[in-house]
């Protein structure tokens, strides 16, 4: 486990999760296992409510954890700011099935004034088989916290 300056915020926010009505739900099961400077990575067992109609993690759901984790390694920076997407590509590797545990593995790549580049690796824990890779591109939009406003 991390003892880094953003775990308790980080797990404040995977515990908010569990609370809300929104989209962002779907995450309530992940538990945070390390946070760095740029970089978060939670696990979760894949459950019946994660499947696709063939009984394997639902490629919906793991471009959901790819934002959503990827989101958090970009609150563990100074900058402490999500941004907004701009784009999201997924590669889906291999399946993970229902009673496995998934890990995700995000980082921040590069960030710079007005655009973050991150990635993240999703993999089976039992055999660190990569079920998925996932890049997602997050824009911080001038007049928006964390962006630079123009003249």
């Amino acid at each position: 486990m991390s003892s880094s300056k953003y775990l308790p915020f980080i797990k404040e926010v995977y515990k908010a999760m569990s609370k809300v009505d929104n989209f962002q739900r779907v995450a309530n099961k992940c538990r945070v296992v390390n946070v760095e400077e740029g970089r978060c990575v939670v696990e979760f067992e894949v459950a019946e409510e994660h499947e696709n109609p063939h009984g394997t993690l639902h490629g919906g759901l793991t471009a959901t954890l790819v934002d959503i984790v990827t989101t958090s390694a970009l609150l563990a920076t100074e900058r402490g700011h999500p941004g907004v997407s701009t784009d999201l590509g997924v590669s889906y590797l291999a399946a993970a099935k229902t009673g496995e545990t998934v890990v995700v593995d995000a980082k921040v790549l590069k960030m710079g004034k007005t655009l973050a580049f991150t990635t993240a690796d999703l993999y089976r824990k039992s055999d660190n088989t990569m079920i998925a890779t996932g890049r997602h591109t997050k824009a911080f939009p001038a007049g928006m916290a964390g962006g630079k406003k123009t003249k």
